[in-house]
């Protein structure tokens, strides 16, 4: 059983009541008021307790608090800075990147920095400029991960020959060095997900001259690779080791001064793998101009944490395969690839904290990792939008094939589909079915027809980034114009953490004591009859053959179906639930018979299941038009369940 504890800081009226005294006396001295000062107090709990409670500092300061937690409990996450969010600090932060201004930088509102062995942290609240309410959530998990930093040292530690020459360092001879600066560090991680996530190690450890590109199961790099803050497949005593890639000589780069920051204007070395250093003579490296590479023969770019903008043609013709990135870039541009043909794969690295935790968006991922963990096993996967997500009674489908193993991938319907069957097809193998249901209200995603990503493919991601890494860029487009929304959309929304599970919130976000998700992917909440037959949008859905062009529509999902075929794996067609009210007035009942006859002769999957039944009253819907209620979800799932036998009896 988790045990979930909260470390508070109170609001304290006034300066005595923390025993302090901010009376200044003497000729010329002033006496400094009480809203010049904000009084923190942090309150001991189960599983920790803080070096220093009480703390006071000057309005706008650092506070920072020294915190021990004993074995296996782990700081989850910080809510701080509620009062600030409301507050503009645009004024504050004007003019702080030199002459060409533009972004502004938002410090976090908190960080959280380890010292050795994990049990002891430092959290520091930034800007503090109220005496108001933190709350920091600390669980307890038998599920650890020992870090090391393989070369590099604890963020904020001192340098080793500092440490080794002083004499009152407390370290013995007969001590480990390696402990003494902070080498190695456990974390528990909250049981939310089948894979855990991995520490965003940006806040974790540090090595000069190097910049941190993941993780690894081995030392060299030999082993499993793993992304900063995406999961893995965790085991008693796993180790994760520190992967650094050196910085490409700081000569080799050509810049323009913008204040105290710097601009990559051109490159002139010759090096496969360019790492570029996040500063440059000292000033903090923040864009990369038009032409700064174009041409360049290099296969792999490492881009460091604090880049804010990569600008169009900036890698122009360049030669480039990989792509190394943190999640704090804010802009960057498609173009800036342009005519780099070979430029195939996207890895990125968590250095912000997740804000999709708990959303539906969220449930990709787990249901990715049910996928992985099947990858060897025979299975069935539900695929299309929401209405899969709600439109399943996924353990009937698994009682009544007892050879399977059922995986129900349905999130969202409107947002490409393409990227979301490439990963699910990465782990088919012959023999699998895959049953999909596109629905028809986002006809252009659902048939494969938009290669365009957009922000929802992003959030999906969001809590395994490595799943994108394992896409080919040139099967898609647009794919940084949807990262720059994505990371926009997310600037100003509430900071969660990994540990966060969406099983604990219903689909409007509210906390549900019984679990949301079952272990299929299922939205399992129980969801009574409408007591409307009525359309909830009113958006009238074209059913005919003229709303599914050959070319544009069945075509490209022909394409992707044959992929799977070409693996061993079944894929059969059916038709998602839809209220029969919610239909455009040309889509008559002689106009769905054309077009049922239309995708049965035209699709290159059988299609196990009548359009009629898929067109429900309104009463087994559940707030919107394609949401089944518990009962209508039954009622589907039978349906199913009985073509599909019939299906597999006339092979």
């Amino acid at each position: 059983m988790k045990r979930k504890i909260y470390l508070k800081q109170h609001i304290v009226s006034c300066a005595l009541a923390l025993g302090i005294s901010f009376g200044v006396t003497g000729c010329g001295r002033r006496v400094l008021e009480e809203k010049d000062f904000c009084h923190l107090v942090l309150e001991d709990g189960e599983g920790f307790y803080a070096k220093e409670n009480a703390l006071t500092v000057e309005r706008g300061g650092e506070a920072a608090f020294e915190i021990m937690l004993e074995d296996g409990y782990q700081l989850q996450d910080v809510k701080y800075g509620e009062g600030r969010r409301e507050k503009n600090r645009a004024s504050d932060d004007k003019g702080k990147y030199g002459e060409d201004g533009g972004e502004e930088e938002h410090a976090p509102d908190y960080t959280v920095k380890y010292d050795s062995g994990g049990r002891t942290l430092t959290l520091t609240l930034y800007d503090v400029r109220y005496s108001e309410t933190v709350q920091a959530h600390v669980e307890k998990s038998d599920v650890v991960i020992r870090y090391h930093a393989n070369g590099g040292r604890l963020c904020g530690s001192r340098d080793r020959a500092e440490v080794e020459n002083e004499e009152d360092a407390g370290v013995q001879e007969s001590e480990n060095r390696e402990d003494a600066v902070g080498e190695e560090v456990s974390i528990a991680v909250t049981r939310s997900h089948l894979r855990p996530n991995t520490s965003i190690g940006t806040d974790l450890f540090e090595r000069p001259g190097y910049t941190q590109i993941g993780w690894n199961t081995e030392p060299d790099g030999s082993g499993t690779p793993a992304g900063l803050g995406s999961r893995v497949d965790w085991r008693e005593g796993m180790e994760l080791y520190a992967q650094w890639v050196p910085w490409t000589k700081s000569s080799c780069f050509r810049y323009e001064a913008q204040g105290e920051f710097a601009a990559i204007t051109g490159f002139d070395g010759q090096e496969d793998t360019i790492c570029i250093p996040p500063e440059l003579d000292g000033r903090k490296v923040r864009r990369i101009r038009d032409g700064a590479f174009a041409g360049v023969q290099v296969s792999r770019v490492i881009l460091p944490p604090g880049i804010y903008e990569v600008e169009s043609g900036a890698f122009r013709s360049a030669s480039l395969q990989e792509l190394y990135l943190y999640d704090d870039i804010s802009k960057i541009s498609d173009r800036a690839f342009i005519g780099c043909g070979q430029f195939q794969t996207l890895h990125i690295n968590a250095a912000l904290p997740p804000v999709y935790s708990g959303n539906y968006f969220d449930t990709f991922q787990d249901k990715y990792d049910r996928l992985l963990q099947l990858k060897d096993r025979k299975k069935i996967v539900l695929f299309s939008g929401s209405s899969t997500r709600f439109g399943y009674d996924s353990a009937m489908i698994d009682e009544a094939f007892e050879d399977y193993e059922v995986v129900n991938m349905g999130v969202f319907a409107y947002t490409p589909a393409l990227p979301q069957l490439y990963l699910i097809l990465e782990c088919m193998q012959e023999g699998d079915i895959l049953l999909h249901s596109p629905e028809f209200d986002a006809s252009s995603r659902q048939f494969c027809e938009q290669k365009s990503l957009d922000y929802a493919t992003f959030a999906m991601m969001e809590s395994n980034y490595d799943a994108f890494a394992r896409l080919d860029l040139r099967d898609f487009e647009q794919v940084f114009t949807a990262w720059n929304a994505y990371n926009a959309g997310r600037e100003g929304m509430e900071k969660k953490n990994y540990g966060i599970s969406a099983s604990h919130y219903d689909e409007d976000g509210v906390p549900v004591e019984e679990e949301s998700y079952n272990q299929y992917g299922d939205y399992c909440l129980y969801r009574p009859n409408s007591a409307e037959d009525q359309p909830i949008y009113g958006l009238p859905v074209h059913y005919t053959v003229n709303a599914f062009p050959k070319e544009t529509y069945i075509e490209p999902l022909n394409a992707v179906y044959g992929m799977f075929l070409e693996k061993g794996a079944e894929v059969y067609f059916t038709y998602s639930p839809r209220n029969q009210y919610a239909l455009s007035e040309d889509s008559t009942r002689e106009e769905r018979e054309k077009l049922q006859e239309y995708l049965r002769d035209n699709l290159a999957v059988p299609v196990i299941t009548d359009l009629e039944d898929s067109l429900v009253s309104g009463v087994y819907l559940y707030g919107t038009d394609n949401h089944l209620s518990t009962e209508g979800a039954e009622i589907r799932t039978r349906q199913v369940i009985e073509a599909l036998k019939k299906q597999c009896a006339g092979k």
